[in-house]
């Protein structure tokens, strides 16, 4: 009869995914990560009801590796706009060098696919932010540049990951590609992991449900040439721009349309301990692809 009174007041004493700064005494912390360096740490006292395991679990099952399962290549990418997806340095011994790649070597493509985005990719990332706020584009159509203004509406979020347990509230973030970080909370850990949640992963491009935005104009992902508007939602900030398809996208909010490319492969080698990918690179004017197995990472002395 007492169950119920019992389970609640747990809840309030359970910090899972309680995004603190510093664990308390008794606290258990799972940290995991992201292939953009993301962190998630699940941070909890732990209280014989597999929180824990159930907040690493969910977490896992968006795409972030607990920290002692997580791989690494041994590689070091430049930052610079010089070297810019270029091997910089290997570490002795890792599997990069293993794999025969060196300093020098530029990353064209991993698992076959290129580093460099097509522009419309781009431009959708760029496209993409919270309603009500507004975007400046600059386009070109039939060879005449145009500057357009229009303010996201509300875009209807993807569906929301299953919370893994009544004592968990989701509060999901969603990515312009509708990848998305299931948030949760629980007790009275609750406003505060979800304001941690939101400010941790909005540099990463992350949005809360509630504030997704959308111009309505859809990019044409896979042209290599250029940003073309694909198509643009009927009704949407885009239509009532007057933005139609075949119209090019040149800049937005007045920044070119760029990428990072040591960032997008660092993003693509990412996996477990074990996972093999395989990465071509360019070397003196020739391309060259390896397989390279991700190792554990090496213990700090």
């Amino acid at each position: 009869m007492r169950l119920v009174p019992r389970l609640r007041n747990l809840t309030l004493i359970a910090l899972v995914v309680a995004f603190v700064a510093s664990p308390v005494q008794g606290q258990v912390v799972k940290e995991l990560y992201n292939n953009q360096g993301a962190s998630a740490p699940c941070i909890g006292i732990e209280i014989g009801l597999g929180l824990i395991k159930k907040c690493v679990d969910t977490f896992a099952n968006a795409g972030f590796i607990r920290v002692n399962e997580l791989g690494v290549s041994g590689l070091t990418l430049g930052t610079s706009t010089a070297d810019d997806g270029t091997i910089t340095a290997v570490a002795p011994g890792s599997p990069a060098e293993q794999a025969g790649l060196q300093p020098g070597d530029r990353i064209l493509s991993v698992e076959g696919t290129a580093v460099r985005p097509a522009p419309g990719a781009v431009a959708q990332k760029a496209l993409f932010g919270p309603k009500g706020d507004d975007v400046h584009i600059k386009l070109k159509r039939a060879g005449t540049p145009m500057d357009v203004t229009v303010k996201r509406a509300p875009l209807a979020p993807p569906p929301s990951p299953k919370s893994p347990g009544f004592m968990f509230v989701m509060h999901p973030l969603a990515d312009w590609r509708n990848i998305v970080i299931p948030c949760m909370g629980a007790g009275l850990a609750m406003p505060a992991a979800f304001a941690y949640c939101d400010k941790h992963f909005k540099p990463y491009g992350y949005i809360k449900y509630g504030d997704l935005g959308t111009t309505g104009a859809q990019l044409d992902l896979d042209n290599h040439k250029a940003a073309i508007v694909k198509s643009v939602d009927a009704g949407s900030p885009a239509a009532s721009a007057a933005i139609q398809p075949g119209d090019e996208v040149i800049a937005i909010d007045d920044k070119p349309l760029a990428t990072d490319l040591s960032e997008q492969a660092t993003e693509r080698i990412f996996g477990h301990i074990g996972d093999i990918i395989h990465i071509t690179v360019s070397r003196h004017g020739a391309e060259k692809t390896v397989a390279l197995t991700l190792a554990a990472k090496p213990k700090e002395n």
